[in-house]
């Protein structure tokens, strides 16, 4: 056998309570509805063990108000290793790009001058030796050795300036772009750890009343296991079907009595919504008689007084009055 919707036995009920003739026989008729409230789950956006619930069931929270924070000891001691790589990257690509030290800039001199220094040795030895070799005093093959040595002098000279050119203008470009490249890297592995270790204190996305609590202080929560609820401050809205031939009552903006279990006065509600198709329709041309059967889903909001609450899927009844016959004048005897 299929089972029936709450919504579905509602309308029922509703259309055969005004088929029965109550209606006409009373002064006042209740359509049945239910109470319906917006409910946001909060799930735990990354997995650990709750270190703090700084909420109960039944608090009001505020928007922002923290609800729980999870144990962080491992994304802190991440923290601080991706922060100390990042200083690390950081004075590296300072170091890259200033020029040596002033004593690495002295010495470079020094070797150049020592250079220069052998290079003119090594040239006045070679021209001792071409004026030599004419009187036939030393061979052809010391004057060779000479030339090689003064070539070997100004290579030493030309490494030495080059070496000093370097140190004074600092490390190349491409040595530069990657360590800046490294430092951003370093950056980004902090800000992904930062944000890890917000995610471990969650604040209150809405306000209203905690529901209920699924996780408790030193329970373990997976990422994305509910660990609370929280019913909407202001949702409460009763869900109630009009017939067809009451619509007209029961527009947007108007004003409702509602009966609740347990409360000593009505409770108004103000219609925020009908809907704009009928319900259970049946697939013909429709006759009076069906025609007032149809009934629409209209919701209104709830203004619950102090000391009357109504917790969401509580039975209620919306009162309706009836309109009654307008009485009219007895006829003029004859005369």
């Amino acid at each position: 056998m299929k089972l029936l919707s709450i919504p579905t036995l509602l309308a029922v009920s509703a259309t055969a309570l005004l088929l029965s003739g109550c209606f006409d026989s009373q002064a006042e008729l209740q359509l049945p509805g239910y109470i319906e409230a917006d409910i946001t789950t909060v799930a735990s956006p990354v997995s650990g063990t709750m270190a703090r619930m700084a909420v109960k069931e039944g608090q009001n929270v505020q928007p922002g108000e923290t609800l729980y924070v999870l144990e962080s000891q491992q994304e802190q001691a991440r923290l601080a290793e991706a922060q100390a790589k990042k200083a690390q990257a950081e004075a590296q690509t300072k170091n890259l790009s200033k020029g040596a030290r002033q004593a690495e800039l002295e010495s470079l001199r020094a070797k150049l001058r020592y250079t220069k220094a052998q290079l003119a040795q090594a040239e006045s030895n070679l021209k001792k030796s071409e004026s030599l070799v004419k009187k036939n005093f030393v061979s052809e093959a010391q004057v060779d050795n000479e030339r090689t040595n003064v070539s070997l002098a100004q290579a030493q000279v030309e490494e030495a300036r080059a070496a000093l050119r370097a140190a004074k203008e600092g490390a190349r470009t491409d040595e530069q772009a990657a360590a800046a490249a490294q430092a951003s890297a370093a950056q980004a592995g902090v800000d992904q750890v930062a944000w890890l270790l917000q995610q471990k204190k969650v604040n209150a996305p809405v306000g209203g009343v905690v529901q209920e609590l699924y996780i408790r202080q030193g329970e373990f929560s997976a990422t994305g296991a509910t660990v609370l609820t929280i019913l909407h401050s202001g949702s409460l809205r009763v869900r109630f079907f009009v017939p067809n031939d009451l619509r007209p009552q029961f527009l947007p903006g108007a004003t409702v009595n509602v009966a609740i279990s347990g409360c000593d006065k009505p409770v108004t509600a103000r219609i925020s919504r009908v809907s704009a198709r009928p319900e259970y329709t049946q697939p013909m041309m429709f006759s009076q008689e069906l025609r007032d059967r149809l009934s629409f889903l209209t919701e209104a909001r709830l203004d619950t007084p102090a000391g009357c609450t109504a917790p969401p899927g509580t039975p209620v009844g919306v009162k309706v009055v009836a309109s009654k016959a307008p009485q009219t004048s007895p006829a003029p005897k004859a005369s």
